[in-house]
């Protein structure tokens, strides 16, 4: 890995930046799949949600690890954004949770009448 191949890490939230580091080697992110993702230098681009947890980061001077809330993670170019609520520590709990929206309510409602048909059909079996 030469000079040019260093990742850079950016953390937004609504308020704005509050963390940035380069000349990163490698940083792990866990993902909302339930597996963590490792980054190196060349990685591939990719926008995937991440969960509440650690971000692991290192470089050739130290490891670090900052804890944030969910959001969502873009790799491009050896630049990693991560747009998230804020660090677990920071953040009031009602700004981090998602809100349920009215189509989270319909969903669910839908969900609800799919299971009662599915019951009927089967009692009339």
């Amino acid at each position: 890995m030469n000079a040019s191949e260093k990742l850079s890490l950016k953390v937004l939230t609504p308020e704005g930046l509050i963390f940035e580091e380069a000349d990163l080697s490698a940083i792990n992110v866990p993902l909302a799949d339930g597996r963590p993702i490792g980054i190196r230098p060349g990685h591939a681009p990719l926008i995937a949600e991440t969960v509440k947890g650690s971000i692991h980061i290192r470089s050739a001077k130290k490891e670090d690890k900052i804890h944030l809330h969910a959001g969502v993670l873009d790799i491009r170019d050896n630049k990693v954004i991560l747009l998230t609520a804020g660090e677990v520590e920071k953040t009031p709990d009602s700004i981090a949770e998602p809100i349920p929206t009215e189509y989270d309510r319909l969903m669910q409602t839908l969900i609800h009448q799919i299971q009662l048909e599915d019951k009927n059909e089967q009692d009339i079996q």
